[in-house]
């Protein structure tokens, strides 16, 4: 009987994982739009390091700019 219980643990968590994994996968599939290669970055303001002031990536359109995009999660 014990065995049984078991199993059927075992069987209701292997259908929550993996149906959060198929549920997590239609999210990131379905997420925001890609850029192509040879696409034009998308013009996103973001704040200057040095004082805080809106710039954007337009401004530096022609010139070498490096972005470091990161997220914490």
């Amino acid at each position: 009987m014990a065995v049984e219980a078991d199993m059927t643990d075992v069987l209701r968590i292997a259908v929550v994982l993996l149906s959060t994994l198929l549920l997590g996968m239609t999210s990131f599939v379905a997420g925001a739009p890609r850029i192509a290669v040879g696409e034009p970055f998308p013009d996103l303001p973001f704040p200057s390091l040095d004082d805080g002031r809106p710039l954007s990536v337009a401004a530096y359109r022609g010139q070498k700019l490096v972005l470091h995009i990161f997220a914490s999660w």
